[in-house]
């Protein structure tokens, strides 16, 4: 599926579920770092959590007053980046960063499932486009816990891996606006000819009567 509309729709499944794994994985850790007890750190990545569960009960009650979904993901692609780049300039405040993770994790989510559908000209598109995006996207997701403590190693801190995470969110705002709208059209295929048809079944015969 070579559509500029489906790999939007991939990388903005990849990008939102690189973010949702490095934040269940390493958030907690990040916070301790700076000073959170390890209790206090676990309770903030379920309050992130039970708040993404709530924004992903009321996104889809706002999908449906708008005309396209360009400027809704885009914003809730904006606010990752912004709890992202308040963890990089401000680690201190981590009840309001992951009020505010949790806020885009959880609308993110729910747009990124649902753009499969919407996106979709008919139910072989839809079944297509879900097999790339979901493939393709959780396999870049994999990846980014990985690359996200390889820099901490690396660097020796958090900042760099963070920027990253900036630098992801960013690009989803970018994909999110390319995912909004539109429709995926199927692939046209060439038809056969009757002749090519009849020696396919010939040969068919034959090799089942053999």
């Amino acid at each position: 599926m070579g559509s500029g509309l489906a790999w939007a729709v991939t990388a903005l499944m990849g990008l939102q579920s690189l973010g949702f794994y490095v934040v269940v994985t390493w958030l907690p850790q990040v916070f301790q770092d700076h000073g959170v007890s390890p209790a206090a750190a676990g309770w903030l990545l379920f309050l992130l959590q039970a708040v993404a569960v709530l924004t992903s009960l009321a996104v889809p009650g706002a999908m449906r007053w708008a005309r396209d979904q360009r400027a809704l993901a885009a914003s809730c692609s904006a606010v990752l980046f912004l709890g992202y780049l308040g963890l990089v300039l401000a680690p201190g405040w981590a009840l309001l960063w992951s009020v505010v993770l949790g806020l885009g994790g959880g609308a993110c989510l729910v747009l990124a499932l649902a753009f499969i559908g919407l996106r979709a000209q008919d139910a072989t598109v839809a079944g297509a486009l879900s097999a790339m995006a979901q493939s393709i996207g959780y396999l870049l997701a994999a990846v980014g816990p990985v690359v996200f403590g390889l820099l901490h190693t690396v660097s020796s801190g958090w900042r760099a891996p963070l920027v990253l995470m900036c630098v992801a969110a960013a690009a989803q705002v970018v994909v999110a606006l390319a995912a909004g709208r539109g429709t995926v059209s199927p692939s046209r295929r060439r038809p056969v000819s009757r002749r090519r048809r009849s020696g396919i079944g010939a040969r068919s015969w034959v090799f089942l009567s053999s």
